[in-house]
């Protein structure tokens, strides 16, 4: 790719998805249940950073702006070592989205539910995005204007019909979230046509809603790389989102918080139960 206001071709699209595969596949997965306590650190209280998470994120970062010259990248490393860094989501650059390890705690418990998520956005839209599980086998991802995939198939947002009598919810972590959503998630759990479970990595989260494993999320954050990749993925393949007062979430932040990511239908049950 040579010119900014170039859309990536498809050639180029799976290109990149080799890309990140290839990366993973030589960073992330062979550290995968061979950590090292000198691998891991905390950035904050519960807040753990592996190697794996630095090391994929600066070859992410070196190749994809390589690949599209005139690009900057926004990392969740790079965030946390310098929070300017969000200030990039405001120019008019094309700006990658990279959330190297998705599911970082349980990535360093051993748990195969992790993910290393990839996006493209400009002027706060996201233009591409791709999702790679290693040790799930799964990849997905989606084009704008050409459609979404996961593991190499069609997705379509499921959308049940008649609707099912219980809402399975995926939610923020209840330890992560504050007291007034803490207040908000327990108004949801407490429901008898409800049942909610804590989020464990977002990115995946958004592909099983795409597969209809639930009916619904319920987030308090906006994190721009917990959520680029997975809420394009699920809105290219059909499905909806809205923040807390009826608009559609933002990268760039400032959103009204939570936010429902589910079927129109489900979306209004699930604001009904909270406003």
């Amino acid at each position: 790719m040579t010119h900014l206001d170039t859309v990536i071709t498809a050639a180029e699209y799976h290109h990149i998805a080799d890309t990140v595969k290839h990366i993973a596949d030589a960073e992330i997965l062979p550290r995968f249940r061979h950590l090292t306590d000198a691998d891991i650190t905390e950035k904050n209280p519960g807040d753990l950073v592996t190697t794996a998470d630095r090391i994929t994120e600066e070859r992410l970062t070196e190749t994809l702006e390589k690949t599209l010259p005139g690009s900057i990248t926004v990392g969740e490393e790079a965030v946390s070592a310098d929070p300017t860094v969000l200030d990039r989501l405001h120019t008019d650059q094309p700006v990658w989205i990279i959330d190297p390890v998705d599911g970082t705690s349980n990535f360093v418990n051993g748990d195969p539910y992790y993910a290393c998520l990839v996006s493209l956005t400009r002027n706060g839209d996201t233009i591409a995005s791709w999702l790679y599980a290693p040790s799930l086998h799964t990849t997905a991802g989606a084009h704008t204007g050409r459609g979404a995939w996961i593991n190499d198939q069609p997705a379509h947002a499921a959308d049940p019909t008649p609707p099912p009598a219980t809402l399975d919810i995926v939610t923020t972590h209840r330890k992560h979230a504050t007291p007034h959503h803490r207040a908000l998630i327990d108004t949801v759990a407490a429901d008898p046509h409800t049942h909610t479970s804590d989020c464990r990595a977002a990115g995946l989260s958004y592909i099983d809603l795409t597969r209809g494993r639930h009916e619904a999320l319920l987030y308090t954050w906006e994190n721009p790389w917990d959520h680029a990749t997975g809420l394009h993925i699920y809105t290219t393949a059909g499905g909806h989102h809205q923040t807390h007062d009826g608009h559609t979430f933002r990268l760039a932040g400032d959103n009204a918080l939570p936010f429902i990511v589910g079927q129109p239908h489900t979306i209004d049950r699930v604001r009904a139960l909270i406003t």
